[in-house]
């Protein structure tokens, strides 16, 4: 492992054609197969879930899975070190070696209690249509916890809950080791950079948010290296250390949100990579914390304009990680102090029927989706979670009662939400259709 100035990284695809159960876990012939009493007793290390169901589901699956709250893509490391160092296992550093990843499939938890930024995935009918996930197989994990607290509060420690779909993820993909992959991507900036510097092309970094709402640490924010985010600091992170580990979200899988399956194959990072050396010289990624006190959110735009001064940025994209009220505030802050110190600025962003904050500064936006309209869901066959959560629970997107539409959940399961609701229908992650996947 090379733990110097320079960081490579190679990543090995498997596509996976389909996931069955069977006596031992295995990775053969596109096919992972999934031993369920070994893969239950892995995801639970300290015993603080019950319960505990493991399901696969396919696409065109009549299959609604609800409350969502983490997905995550299997990888394994051949060398041994955790996939997500300090969470899952030992630090370690981040983004240099090698890499294998399941492509096709991933992980999902959902639980009995939905909290805020919770969110739905079908399988099939029209909301399939909304959902990156839909179109993959995916190996879902139930469970309830142990010892639950505060259950009727929007917010509440799931911790082990989402957890465990990072635990899952690690488990299935260690059937992995001893094969070859089918195809590699390589990310190395060091090679674009000298090229772009003798080019002379714009020096380039990418702002994202992160999850950091104080007094909700370790079950909402999301993580580096397993440290809760709350109140951290702007900092400068490698890119690979991005694709391979270092971020994690425990932040709940709705339309607008990050997750971890998106740091893990964040397509905005790759589509820089891709322009490094030929049309801009990409210098990494800089995350900050949003959702705070305005004194944080100050110190976050100030800090993070200073790591572009001294890095001379000549541009930026800044990526909002969510949307609507803090969210935009952070977001527009830190559009207007990079603005006010000379570094031209692209923001990405999802739509909403009113932003919280505005400022002319920002004057080149990106969309990535609208999350304001009314959807209309017909019924499944199969629910895997607990479908009352809709009116029981505080939903983004749903509510107990409507004036004009009643209550989202109906007697017939068919639900009336809106499109915030479904698995990564309307983030700025770029996996969907109504994303701009070009800039």
């Amino acid at each position: 492992m090379n733990v110097g100035r320079t960081k490579k990284l190679r990543i090995g695809n498997f596509n996976v054609k389909d996931i069955v159960f069977g006596e031992k876990t295995s990775f053969y012939n596109g096919v992972l197969t999934v031993n369920k009493e070994e893969a239950i007793a892995c995801l639970d290390p300290n015993k603080e879930l019950k319960n505990i169901q493991i399901h696969i589901v396919r696409p065109g699956d009549s299959t609604r899975i609800l409350p969502c709250k983490v997905a995550v893509e299997p990888r394994f490391r051949p060398d041994g070190r955790s996939t997500f160092p300090g969470l899952t296992g030992p630090l370690a550093s981040c983004g240099d070696g090698s890499l294998y990843a399941m492509k096709g499939i991933s992980v999902i938890s959902c639980g009995k209690y939905a909290q805020s930024s919770d969110g739905m995935l079908d399988m099939s009918g029209p909301g399939a249509g909304h959902s990156f996930f839909a179109k993959m197989v995916n190996l879902i994990v139930y469970a309830e916890l142990t010892n639950p607290t505060n259950i009727d509060q929007p917010f509440r420690n799931e911790a082990p809950l989402k957890l465990a779909a990072h635990f899952l993820a690690d488990y299935v993909a260690k059937s992995l080791a001893g094969q070859e992959p089918e195809n590699w991507e390589c990310y190395e900036l060091e090679p674009g950079a000298a090229e772009a510097e003798s080019k002379g092309l714009p020096r380039i970094l990418y702002y994202s948010q992160m999850r950091g709402q104080v007094g909700r640490d370790k079950f909402f924010n999301d993580q580096i290296f397993g440290i809760d985010v709350e109140n951290m600091l702007p900092v400068l992170v490698h890119p690979n250390a991005v694709f391979d580990g270092q971020v994690a979200s425990f932040g709940g899988l709705y339309g607008d949100g990050f997750y971890t399956y998106a740091y893990q194959n964040q397509p905005v990072l790759k589509r820089l990579y891709q322009e490094h050396g030929k049309t801009i010289n990409f210098l990494g990624v800089v995350f900050w914390a949003c959702d705070s006190a305005d004194k944080v959110k100050q110190t976050a735009k100030v800090t993070s304009g200073e790591l572009g001064s001294m890095l001379r940025a000549d541009g930026a994209i800044v990526h909002s990680t969510a949307g609507g009220s803090n969210y935009d505030i952070d977001f527009f802050y830190h559009l207007a102090e990079l603005e006010d110190r000379g570094i031209k600025t692209v923001g990405f962003t999802a739509e909403h029927n009113g932003k919280a904050m505005l400022d002319p500064k920002g004057d080149a936006i990106v969309t990535g989706g609208e999350s304001g309209t009314i959807f209309e869901f017909p019924p499944m066959d199969f629910v895997i979670g607990d479908i009352q959560s809709v009116v029981r629970d505080f939903y983004h997107a749903a509510w107990t009662v409507h004036e004009k539409y009643g209550p989202s959940l109906r007697p017939d399961g068919s639900l009336i939400v809106n499109g915030c609701m479904i698995v990564d229908s309307t983030n700025n992650c770029a996996f969907t259709t109504k994303s701009v996947k070009d800039f």
